[in-house]
């Protein structure tokens, strides 16, 4: 069973993987085939439940996280995987200016509004006052709950829960 990687997104046409993946809930379908974020094939790579190919060779681990063309991509895949993990549907947030978009624990995409979208940021980072209000208002205009994952040195995850107050 294999995914193509093409650039940072996997490509699966096999039919057999390709269902069993929207069975849980990966990748997004696009004609025919179903394509995955770098996340989700560094996931299913390390899970060994697919082989993720490029130019005709198997990639290990290692070699897809350093396919990533973003910065602090590996904090970025803990969180995914630690979500993932814990019985969540990720999805990427990139449109709306975040890392993730969460769905509930058991839904899928369609059955449930997204529950949290996710920013990802490794320990030592910084919020402006700007940044962190602009964030906050676009979940609560996507009727969403925004999380902070601070990925510290050692790859553990602290997740907050942030909300906006109106006094």
């Amino acid at each position: 069973m294999k995914i193509l990687l093409v650039g940072t997104k996997g490509i699966v046409e096999d039919a057999r993987l390709k269902s069993f993946l929207i069975q849980k809930s990966f990748g997004e379908k696009k004609n025919s085939k179903l394509i995955l974020s770098l996340e989700e094939c560094a996931y299913l790579a390390e899970k060994k439940k697919a082989a993720v190919i490029k130019k005709g060779r198997k990639l290990s681990f290692k070699e897809i996280i350093a396919t990533a063309k973003v910065k602090n991509f590996l904090d970025r895949y803990l969180v995914f995987k630690d979500l993932r993990q814990k019985g969540y549907v990720v999805k990427t947030g990139l449109k709306f200016g975040f890392d993730f978009r969460v769905y509930p624990k058991g839904k899928k995409i369609g059955e449930a509004h997204t529950e949290f979208v996710v920013a990802v940021k490794p320990q030592h980072a910084t919020f402006t006052p700007a940044e962190f209000a602009r964030k906050v208002r676009m979940a609560q205009t996507l009727n969403t709950k925004l999380l902070i994952a601070i990925v510290d040195s050692e790859g553990d995850i602290n997740y907050y829960l942030t909300k906006r107050e109106k006094l």
